[in-house]
């Protein structure tokens, strides 16, 4: 009796094994892919998280200065004033300032946090990743007429542009926000 109830147990065979164990490695490597997704969207969700917090950084800092501050002045014959003589909008006349450049670093050396805009010596630098412009334009009360300068407006909308240099997407996860700015007594 007791050898009958022997040949009745069975366990799982080499083969049966196999193909069990082949069947996980094929759903695994079917995940796979998914993890390098899950890793760059991460990335890129970071970057444009940085992008956007410089560009917020930059509009609190303008927001606190004079609106006839040297960084925010739009010269005469221009309604506007940007790094370049580009185009800001329909009707715009753009004139260069200067302080609208990128005010960024130009390298960083992450071990230590500091920043350099000349190149510098010694290893571990590594090239800032990310520019940040902006505009100023000068807008009358209804917010859709320019006011060309030197004459009187009652809003300047600010304008920040931050574009990646480097990272998983550079230039594809730039950020651009605005702030209207009205003049006291305007």
């Amino acid at each position: 009796m007791r050898r009958g109830n022997l040949t009745r147990q069975r366990g799982l065979t080499l083969i049966e094994i196999l193909v069990a164990l082949s069947i996980l490695a094929l759903a695994v490597l079917a995940l796979a892919p998914l993890f390098t997704m899950s890793v760059r969207s991460n990335a890129s969700s970071n970057q444009l998280t940085n992008a956007n917090t410089l560009a917020r950084e930059k509009l609190e800092e303008l927001s606190g200065y004079p609106r006839n501050d040297p960084r925010m002045t739009v010269t005469a014959p221009n309604n506007a004033a940007g790094p370049t003589t580009a185009s800001t909008g329909t009707g715009s006349v753009v004139g260069i300032n200067a302080s609208c450049l990128n005010d960024l670093p130009k390298w960083y050396q992450p071990s230590t946090g500091a920043t350099s805009i000349t190149a510098p010596t010694g290893a571990g630098w590594f090239s800032y990743p990310y520019s940040r412009t902006y505009t100023v334009e000068q807008f009358d009360g209804d917010l859709t007429t320019r006011v060309t300068a030197p004459g009187a407006y009652i809003v300047k909308l600010i304008t920040v542009t931050v574009r990646p240099t480097a990272g998983p997407f550079p230039g594809l996860r730039q950020t651009t926000q605005s702030l209207y700015l009205r003049v006291r007594d305007g």
